[in-house]
């Protein structure tokens, strides 16, 4: 999901309203709707879709308890949070945090431990993706945030603009096309006419970035790690891109990103299944078709990838956890609800269960009948590694990025370039460090 600055740009924050007094779970006396307990829920687009989806189950299941959904900017949702906690006010009952900020919270603390009673989490550890559980577990145990969606990750593509290019197509044809990354640059190379204002793609950036989103920016130890041999490999690959220029060199979720995908410039596009919601949603431009005009397939070389994810977390401020734990619970750890989710936005459950549903081996019409959810499915149980993550990723990525940009626009050494970002990554990140490192000793 996770990872969306052009939110900000798009939608307006919602202002923050007051919970009612929380009557249903003090006990006090009344009319049956003064009893009730509304829980106050922070997310950013399109969760509230999501939630929508399964509302009525749940009030019906939960008719005492109201939801109040406040739908913020990505970035507020997280900047909002961090301030409350610090305050020790204004926080919600119920919060979503994305993969490339979870750590931030384990380390820092202030949410409810979800292992302990009345809430017993533990009882789904092994329904969950492995690697998204650890993510939310603190390294003294507590489980600070429940596993909502992961982010198995492909590249997103324009069947039409393949056509138009003289290229085939179909899935099957294209994943042969791509299977390694000087394979994926020819491809590019026969997309591309800038005369016409067609790129196969956005930013040769995505290139590096299949491996490093939100992810294996530290080594086990937690020492910097992006200037191993993958990334220099990578990045290297970037600038054959970038010089044959196969990119429009657009920044992913500009106003000029948006444009150039909405009106058909951008052939290629990387994104976590969640992508697949954002074309059938905010991303479609208005009274245009694409049904059926897009389709999918794996990354290069190494197809095991993940972009994104999010959790739901009770702040320690809430005064209504049993509630608040109750819709997590009813939303997140039951196959119906997570599906209607997924079949709503495309955010892909962490919760293994749900994959039992028919729907995972349905075809999709908008990808033009390819089955994109077995193909998600398989990403994510058979082909994605375990992978690192830390306090520090959400600095150490803008810093990585920024030096692998300053790599593609002015063609400097990828191997220099990498060690130079190590060395500030190590330089700024050292607060956070030791802070964090504290929880691990």
């Amino acid at each position: 999901m996770l990872h969306l600055a052009m939110l900000s740009a798009l939608l307006a924050t919602l202002l923050s309203a007051c919970a009612p007094p929380p009557t249903g779970e003090s006990g006090a006396v009344g009319p049956a709707e003064a009893q009730a307990t509304t829980i106050t829920i922070w997310g950013w687009p399109a969760a509230d879709v999501a939630f929508e989806t399964f509302r009525p189950d749940f009030e019906a299941a939960y008719p005492d308890i109201k939801l109040d959904i406040q739908m913020m900017p990505f970035d507020d949702v997280h900047n909002k949070l961090l301030a409350s906690l610090a305050a020790g006010a204004g926080a919600p009952d119920v919060t979503m945090i994305e993969i490339n900020h979870i750590d931030r919270f384990v380390a820092k603390g202030g949410l409810t431990n979800l292992l302990e009673e009345p809430f017993n989490a533990g009882q789904y550890k092994d329904e969950m993706v492995a690697y998204k559980w650890a993510q939310a577990t603190a390294p003294d145990g507590r489980l600070v945030a429940f596993p909502w969606d992961i982010g198995p990750a492909t590249f997103f593509y324009r069947r039409d603009l393949f056509e138009q290019a003289g290229l085939p197509s179909d899935p099957e044809s294209v994943a042969q096309m791509t299977r390694t990354w000087p394979d994926f640059i020819e491809v590019a190379k026969k997309l591309t006419d800038p005369a016409n204002q067609r790129w196969a793609l956005g930013n040769a950036s995505d290139i590096v970035y299949t491996n490093f989103a939100h992810r294996n920016l530290f080594d086990a130890d937690w020492n910097c790690a992006v200037n191993n041999e993958l990334a220099v490999r990578l990045l290297t690959y970037a600038q054959q891109a970038r010089n044959a220029g196969v990119d429009a060199k657009v920044a992913n979720w500009s106003p000029e990103w948006q444009t150039l995908l909405g009106n058909g410039s951008i052939a290629m596009q990387y994104g976590g299944a969640w992508f697949g919601g954002f074309l059938k949603g905010w991303l479609k431009p208005e009274g245009v078709d694409w049904e059926g005009k897009w389709g999918i397939f794996e990354v290069p070389e190494d197809p095991g990838q993940n972009w994104g994810g999010s959790f739901l977390a009770i702040p320690e401020q809430s005064t209504k956890k049993e509630a608040a734990w109750k819709f997590i619970e009813f939303a997140l750890a039951r196959a119906d609800s997570q599906n209607k989710m997924f079949a709503a936005v495309d955010y892909f459950p962490a919760y293994i269960p749900a994959f039992e549903d028919p729907m995972y081996q349905e075809p999709d019409p908008f990808f033009g009948g390819q089955k994109t959810r077995a193909i998600w499915v398989d990403i994510a149980v058979n082909k994605t590694k375990p992978f690192i993550t830390t306090p520090m990723d959400a600095q150490a990525e803008q810093i990585f990025m920024s030096y692998v940009t300053r790599a593609l626009d002015q063609g400097l050494d990828p191997q220099t370039t990498l060690d130079e970002a190590c060395i500030e990554i190590e330089k700024q990140t050292a607060p956070d460090k030791e802070e964090a490192l504290k929880l691990r000793r």
